[in-house]
C-alpha cells in the first residue's frame, strides 16, 4: 500500500514547486505576491489593490471533502479546495474580477473550462445582489506549462468580436488570457518573459542570478510553505483523500467484476464465463476508478496512466459523468 501511494503521488513534498496548483493557490494567498504577478500579467491594467473573494458554500464543501472543520486555516482553504468549479486565485480590486489559474496538464476542453469559470464569476456577482447590467469586467487567466494553441505565442488573448465586421466588439468586458511558459513569439515585457521561464521549470531556473525580485520572493515563499507543518499536513490530507477515493472505486469495480464473471460462468459455461467475466471485471474496475479520479479533478493524463485506459475512453467517461476537466 505504501509503495502504491508513493507511485500515486509521483513526487515527495520537497519536490513540490510553484507549478503545483495546491502550492500555487497557497502562494497566491499572499496579496503582495498575487498583486505583483497580476501586474506582470496585465501591465496595461492599473491595479491598485486586491481583495480575496471567499464563498461559504465552497468552504463547507472543502470541510466535507477533508473530513474536518476549517477555522484558523482559511489560508489553506483556497489551496486545498477541490470543487465542481475550483478557482486557484479569485480576486476583486473593487472594479474588476480576476481569476488566475495554474495549468500544468493539457485538458480535454480548456477553452470550455475557461467559459465555465467565467460563468462562475458572473453568477457569483449576481448572487451578491447585483443586476446583470452592473456586472463588472472580468479576466480569466491561465498560466500554462504547455502551448494551449500550438502557435508558440507567449500570450493568447481573447475577447468577443463580431466575426462579420472584425472590429465591432461585444463589449461584454469578459476577457480570457492564456500564457504559455514555452512560448517563443510575441511582444511581452522582459520581466514577464523571465517569470514564464521560471514557472516553466523552477528547478532548472537560476533563481539566485535573476534580476526579477518577484521571482526571488515567490521562490522564498514556496520554500517556506514546504517547511510549514499546517501546509504539509493539508497537502498530504488532500492527496490521501484523492488516493483513497480511487482505491475505493477500484475495489468496487473488482467486486462487481467478479460477480459479473460468476454470472457469466453460469450462463455460458464455467471456463468461458470465468475468462470473460474476469476481463470485463477488470474493465469495469478501470472505468469505476477513472470515474472517481475524474470527479476528483485529476487530469486525463493521470487517469490514463493509472488505469491504462485510452484517451478516447477517458474522454467518453468524462462526458458521461459531466466532468469538465
Amino acid at each position: 500500500m505504501k509503495e502504491g501511494r508513493r507511485e500515486w503521488q509521483g513526487k515527495s513534498l520537497n519536490d513540490v514547486d510553484i507549478r503545483d496548483d495546491f502550492m500555487f493557490s497557497y502562494i497566491m494567498r499572499d496579496p503582495e505576491l498575487c498583486l505583483g504577478l497580476l501586474r506582470q500579467l496585465l501591465p496595461d491594467c492599473p491595479i491598485e489593490r486586491i481583495e480575496y473573494v471567499e464563498l461559504e458554500a465552497e468552504k463547507q464543501q472543502l470541510e466535507k471533502a477533508l473530513g474536518t472543520r476549517l477555522e484558523t486555516q482559511k489560508v489553506l482553504f483556497g489551496a486545498a479546495g477541490k470543487r465542481s468549479v475550483r478557482l486557484d486565485a479569485y480576486l476583486d480590486d473593487g472594479k474588476t474580477i480576476y481569476n488566475i489559474e495554474m495549468q500544468t496538464a493539457e485538458q480535454i476542453a480548456l477553452p470550455q473550462r475557461s467559459r465555465l469559470y467565467q460563468a462562475h464569476i458572473d453568477v457569483n456577482q449576481l448572487e451578491r445582489g447585483q443586476y446583470y447590467d452592473e456586472l463588472r469586467p472580468s479576466y480569466v487567466i491561465f498560466i500554462c506549462t504547455f502551448d494551449p494553441f500550438g502557435k508558440s505565442l507567449y500570450r493568447y488573448s481573447f475577447r468577443n468580436v463580431c466575426r462579420e465586421d472584425g472590429e465591432v466588439e461585444l463589449q461584454d468586458e469578459a476577457y480570457k488570457l492564456f500564457f504559455n511558459t514555452k512560448g517563443t513569439r510575441g511582444e511581452i515585457a522582459n520581466t514577464l518573459r523571465e517569470m514564464l521561464t521560471y514557472i516553466n521549470n523552477p528547478g532548472a531556473y537560476p533563481v539566485h542570478g535573476s534580476k526579477v525580485e518577484l521571482i526571488h520572493r515567490i521562490e522564498e515563499a514556496v520554500e517556506e510553505a514546504k517547511m510549514d507543518i499546517e501546509w504539509r499536513e493539508a497537502y498530504m490530507m488532500y492527496q490521501t483523500r484523492i488516493y483513497d477515493a480511487a482505491m475505493e472505486a477500484r475495489m468496487k469495480g473488482l467486486r462487481e467484476g467478479r460477480a459479473e464473471g460468476r454470472e457469466k460462468g453460469l450462463q455460458e459455461g464455467r471456463a468461458k464465463g470465468l475468462q470473460e467475466g474476469r476481463a470485463e471485471g477488470r474493465m469495469a474496475e478501470k472505468r469505476d476508478t477513472a470515474r472517481a479520479m475524474l470527479k476528483g479533478h485529476l487530469t486525463v493524463e493521470q487517469v490514463m496512466t493509472f488505469t491504462g485506459l485510452s484517451r478516447e475512453e477517458v474522454a467518453k467517461l468524462a462526458e458521461e459523468t459531466g466532468v469538465q476537466e
